[in-house]
């Protein structure tokens, strides 16, 4: 192809030779060359015809004005060169014909290229004080040189650089963007961040370990504060760390946005979207997890939208015509009882037998009191890095309210209510009773005067429940009759206070 290109350039130069360089048009180049140059051309296209694009085509790679053509026989006299060249070099129309390359551009490349027979690609040429990006090619006939073809890139190597420093800080922006991406979209915690020595929170770990290994969808439920955002946490990192973790605050979302904010949207799909359009939540997740937070909260509308992407994980956007599989798993957190919002009519029975299939329930502080001393250690290290101060324990008089009181915000409000403890007390290095605020210890008061009271109404049961079996010679079935319970309340009782019948009592 490189003779073809040498024989255009002197189709080019016949053309200037004529002195109608200006004015030039194919059709012209073509009366300016002889029956030998129309017979290279149709050679040289082979099976193309010589259509009128071809021709501007060609013509364009003659008079191309973003890089130079240079021609030169075997001794590296000039027999062709671009007019913007010759403008470089103030040379007028077909000057540089004759000259040797050397006397133009002293350090060109081309007398190494015709005795070597080999290309030389990419090299930086200083012309006029500027360095461009050049290339030269050896024109081969039979074996012999008998020529070389050169170009050079117009623009110059600083503009070069500077395209390439660009692009360099372009490619730093998107792998900013995509870092950024990756730490909102990641999980943070895992399953050795969860705290507890109770049998109850145990539990709850093993059968969280067992769904996150089969990556199955999993329901969290909980009272508020129990923990159920770092459960999900813990189950997507078990199976997969590098993968996206979409949060959804199901509350949060604004119901006439929420459809766009699930699906995502096409260009142009509503008054006021995005000239690019938007991925919704389930896209960005696909690979991933998606946790929606307090399902509960959704609307009834979008509940049944979103079935049909719980079984088939398909989605189609707002304003798309094709809807797109995708690959993530579902991890749905509650706060409430569905079971009751179901017969509420608050919440679609169908989506919930989709996502309660595999569920666990964490259990309330209340009811596993023996993990609050491990919190209060880890949560004062925690404040003391914040605040500055320095406890390392609370009193025994701390721990027995804190195991009384009723925890209904659980172990969020535990976190809080050290918090301000540590502010009112600031100093020293153990929590007292003075720290806590006032409403704990009358609502802790309460407690244990009802717990006293409940004591005494346990005592009363336990002797009347004696007295009876002893009335009845130990015949527990008059007993219960006697005292007005069923059988099996009065059994219940017999085991919870220990009592066992003896005559000789």
């Amino acid at each position: 192809m490189s003779g073809h290109l040498a024989f255009l350039s002197l189709v080019r130069s016949d053309a200037h030779r004529l002195g109608k360089a200006k004015s030039l048009t194919w059709r012209v180049v073509m009366e300016a060359a002889d029956r030998q140059h129309l017979s290279i051309i149709s050679k040289a296209l082979g099976q193309y015809e010589l259509t009128p694009l071809l021709s501007w085509a060609l013509r364009f790679f003659l008079r191309n004005r973003y890089e130079s053509l240079l021609l030169t026989d075997s001794e590296g006299v000039i027999q062709f060169m671009d007019r913007g060249s010759e403008k470089l070099f103030g040379l007028g129309d077909g000057e540089a014909k004759g000259i040797h390359i050397n006397k133009l551009v002293p350090d060109a490349v081309f007398p190494r290229v015709l005795e070597t027979g080999y290309a030389s690609i990419g090299r930086v040429l200083n012309l006029k004080g500027v360095n461009k990006i050049s290339s030269a090619y050896p024109l081969v006939k039979n074996g012999e040189v008998i020529g070389s073809i050169g170009r050079v890139l117009f623009h110059s190597l600083e503009e070069y650089e500077r395209v390439i420093s660009e692009t360099k800080r372009l490619k730093k922006e998107v792998r900013v963007l995509r870092q950024r991406e990756r730490r909102e979209y990641r999980a943070l915690y895992t399953f050795e961040d969860i705290m507890g020595n109770s049998e109850s929170l145990k539990d709850c770990i093993k059968l969280s370990e067992r769904m996150a290994f089969v990556e199955t969808d999993v329901l969290i439920a909980g009272e508020s504060g129990t923990g159920k955002e770092l459960f999900a946490q813990a189950i997507h990192n078990y199976s997969g760390p590098d993968r996206p973790f979409v949060r959804v605050n199901c509350p949060a979302i604004p119901f006439e946005l929420a459809e766009s904010e699930f699906f995502g949207y096409e260009r142009g799909a509503f008054s006021g979207a995005s000239r690019t359009g938007k991925k919704g939540k389930f896209e960005v997740a696909d690979g991933g997890s998606i946790f929606l937070d307090e399902i509960n909260s959704l609307p009834l509308s979008i509940q049944g939208k979103l079935l049909r992407v719980f079984q088939e994980r398909e989605v189609e956007k707002i304003g798309g015509t094709k809807t797109e599989k995708l690959n993530f798993r579902i991890i749905a957190t509650t706060n409430t009882d569905l079971q009751q919002a179901v017969k509420a009519g608050t919440f679609r029975e169908d989506l919930y037998y989709r996502i309660a299939k595999t569920s666990i329930h964490l259990p309330p502080l209340r009811d596993r009191i023996e993990d609050i001393p491990v919190y209060i250690t880890h949560f004062l290290t925690a404040i003391n890095k914040r605040f500055g101060t320095d406890f390392k324990r609370a009193s025994e008089e701390v721990l027995k309210c804190f195991g009384r009181y009723h925890w209904p915000g659980n172990v969020r409000q535990l976190i809080s209510v050290l918090e301000q403890a540590c502010l009112e007390k600031w100093t020293g290095e153990s929590l007292s009773k003075d720290a806590l605020p006032d409403w704990l210890w009358s609502t802790e008061d309460k407690v244990t005067a009802f717990g006293r009271a409940k004591e005494q109404l346990n005592e009363t049961h336990k002797s009347l429940i004696r007295k009876a079996l002893k009335d009845t010679n130990g015949n527990k079935r008059q007993a219960a009759k006697a005292l007005g319970m069923s059988r099996s309340t009065f059994y219940t009782k017999l085991k919870e206070y220990n009592i066992h019948y003896n005559p000789s009592e």
